[in-house]
């Protein structure tokens, strides 16, 4: 009889548990995918001017450093809320819909708005974020 209670308790917070778990995490349509599909036609269709050069991957990177990593890690990894920049949805995502998601944020999520950087150091955060593997 002790035992079976014992496994209901312990069955009981292990629910608990993994429901708290649950509740943390970000939906799926909540989530930077859901964000990134939102970005109009014309955002996504725009090409990374700084694509592949390093200078501008360097520029970028300190530029993460400067406005993200506070979120994002300095590893983009994503702390607490912020979204993990490794992931597939950022690496698979136009470099249009990131300059997009930078100059327009998520503000009700935390996500600023970067829209008074030039489009210059915009773009250089994007050829960064495609570093990332």
């Amino acid at each position: 009889m002790l035992t079976r209670r014992l496994v209901r308790v312990v069955s009981g917070l292990v629910l608990v548990a993994s429901l708290a778990v649950a509740a943390r995490k970000p939906k799926n349509e909540d989530g930077p995918v859901a964000q990134l599909s939102k970005a109009p036609r014309s955002a996504q269709s725009l090409e990374n001017p700084y694509a592949g050069q390093a200078e501008a991957v360097a520029a970028g990177r300190k530029l993460f450093e400067q406005h993200c990593a506070q979120c994002h890690g300095q590893d983009a990894r994503g702390l607490e809320r912020a979204a993990d920049l490794h992931s597939p949805a950022i690496r698979n995502a136009p470099p249009g819909s990131l300059f997009w998601a930078l100059r327009n944020g998520r503000v009700r999520k935390g996500m600023p708005s970067w829209s008074q950087l030039p489009d210059q150091r915009l773009w250089q955060i994007v050829t960064y974020l495609k570093t990332l593997k």
